[in-house]
C-alpha cells in the first residue's frame, strides 16, 4: 500500500513538472562555453581586418557568458560572399557576427541582381568609425588632384565589377568628366596597393581613410600617394585642401546623388548579425559593442594602432541604412544611366599597364 501512495505521490510530481513552463535559457547560459564566429568580407591585412581582429579581442569580455570571438576572413564579390553567408547561411542564434564593405547598401539599391539579401532585416549591432573613403594615386603618377585626372588616363585597381573600386572611379567619371580606367581583379585592397607600387596600375578609390593612416603610414608620412578626392557627409580634418565629393555638385539632382554616395560614411566598419537573431543576444551584443568601444584597454590599443574611433550604436546604422534603401527611384536610376555610359565608353576596356 506504501509503495502505491508513493508511486501515485511521483506520478502527480511529474503531471506538475511537466504542467511548469519551461526556463528561458538565459543570454549568459547561451555564450557560455561558446566559440563566435566572427566574419570579415575581406583577406587579411587591410583595414576591415585590422579593426575586426581589434574588437575580436575586447567584445567576448562584455558579452554575458563571456565567448571566444574567433575572426574567418571570407572575401569575395567586394564584401557580397561575406554578406550573403551572414544573411542566408549563418546560423540565426547569434553565434554568428560579421563585418563587411559600409557600401554595401548602395550596392542593393543599384545592383540588385548582385545583391540577393535586404540590409534592412540584418541585426545591427554597431559601427566602429565614422569614415570618409578617399581616391588616391601613387606619387611617381603625376596625377595629383582630381583636375589632373580629367587630362590623362588613370588607371585604377579594383577588386570586382560591382564593388566601390570600380563603380566609383566610374561615377565619377559620368559626372565630373574624369579619365579613370578601372582594372578589375584584384583579391583584396592590399593586393591593389601593392600593385600601385609595382607601378601595374596608378591609384585606388573607395579607401577607407582612417584604414590607411593605420595601415599604411608610411605612405603617407613618405608622401607616396596623391589624395585626389574625399566621399563622406564632411571632410576630414587633415585632409583639408582635398575636394569633398559632395561640395562637387552642380545642381539639386547630383547633390541628392553623390548624397547616396556618401552616407555609408556613417557606418564606417559596420558590425551585424544575421537577420532574425532572439532579441534579447541582439540586446547583449548591441550593449557589449558599445562596452567595448569604451573599454579602457581598447581605447589604448587603438590609439597605439592609430586606429580612429567613433562609434555608432546598432539603431543608428540600422536608420542610415533604411535612409539610404529609401533613396527615390528617379536618384538610382540617374545613377545607374551615368553608370552605364561610362561602362559603354570603357567597352574596350583597359589594361594594366606593363
Amino acid at each position: 500500500m506504501r509503495k502505491l501512495l508513493l508511486s501515485a505521490l511521483g506520478i502527480c510530481a511529474a503531471l506538475l513538472m511537466a504542467g511548469q513552463p519551461s526556463r528561458a535559457q538565459s543570454v549568459e547560459e547561451f555564450y557560455r562555453g561558446k566559440t563566435v564566429k566572427f566574419v570579415v568580407g575581406s583577406n587579411t591585412g587591410g583595414s576591415y581586418d585590422t579593426y575586426s581582429r581589434l574588437l575580436t579581442q575586447f567584445m567576448g569580455r562584455h558579452i554575458p557568458g563571456n565567448p571566444t570571438l574567433v575572426v574567418e576572413n571570407m572575401p569575395g564579390a567586394s564584401g557580397v560572399k561575406s554578406a550573403q553567408y551572414v544573411a542566408d547561411i549563418a546560423p540565426k542564434d547569434g553565434t554568428v557576427i560579421g563585418m563587411f564593405n559600409q557600401s554595401m547598401p548602395q550596392r542593393q539599391m543599384f545592383e540588385p541582381e548582385q545583391v540577393h539579401f535586404d540590409l534592412a532585416k540584418f541585426s545591427w549591432i554597431g559601427a566602429m568609425n565614422t569614415s570618409t573613403t578617399v581616391f588616391i594615386t601613387w606619387h611617381a603618377t603625376g596625377v595629383k588632384t582630381l583636375e589632373d585626372a580629367k587630362k590623362k588616363e588613370v588607371v585604377m585597381g579594383a577588386l570586382s565589377a560591382t564593388g566601390g573600386n570600380s563603380v566609383y572611379p566610374l561615377l565619377i567619371n559620368a559626372f565630373l568628366g574624369t579619365k579613370f580606367k578601372v582594372v578589375l581583379g584584384y583579391q583584396g585592397g592590399n593586393t591593389i596597393q601593392l600593385a600601385m607600387e609595382r607601378g601595374e596600375v596608378d591609384g585606388r578609390a573607395a579607401v577607407v581613410w582612417s584604414g590607411l593612416k593605420s595601415g599604411w603610414p608610411h605612405w603617407i608620412a613618405e608622401k607616396k600617394i596623391n589624395v585626389l578626392l574625399q566621399t563622406g557627409l564632411t571632410k576630414e580634418a587633415d585632409l583639408p585642401d582635398v575636394p569633398l565629393l559632395l561640395d562637387l555638385a552642380k545642381n539639386d539632382e547630383e547633390k541628392a546623388i553623390f548624397r547616396f554616395v556618401s552616407s555609408d560614411s556613417a557606418m564606417g566598419f559596420p558590425v551585424t548579425a544575421p537577420p532574425g537573431i532572439p532579441a534579447d543576444r541582439l540586446a547583449a551584443l548591441q550593449k557589449a559593442f558599445s562596452d567595448a568601444m569604451k573599454d579602457p584597454e581598447f581605447v589604448r590599443i587603438a590609439a597605439e594602432r592609430k586606429l580612429e574611433i567613433e562609434p555608432s550604436t546598432g539603431q543608428d546604422v540600422k536608420k542610415v541604412v533604411e535612409d539610404l534603401i529609401s533613396t527615390p527611384k528617379g536618384v538610382i536610376a540617374k545613377i545607374k544611366k551615368g553608370l552605364a555610359e561610362a561602362e559603354a565608353q570603357a567597352a574596350a576596356g583597359p589594361k594594366a599597364k606593363n
